[in-house]
């Protein structure tokens, strides 16, 4: 069970598709501070932005 709000009330979250993955970048609402990884497809992008997050 998840306690945690929604990832878009918690966070700003940016895919940028490139040639053959996902950047995936990710901010608190709060403060800016960044984080960047990449995924190689959407459903991999999209749990990697609840990791970045947390």
């Amino acid at each position: 069970m998840n306690a945690h709000a929604p990832l878009n009330e918690r966070a700003i979250v940016k895919f940028e598709h490139l040639e053959d993955r996902y950047k995936v970048s990710v901010t608190p609402i709060d403060r800016l501070n960044w984080r960047v990884g990449y995924a190689p497809d959407m459903k991999a992008a999209v749990q990697l932005a609840h990791e970045l997050v947390n």
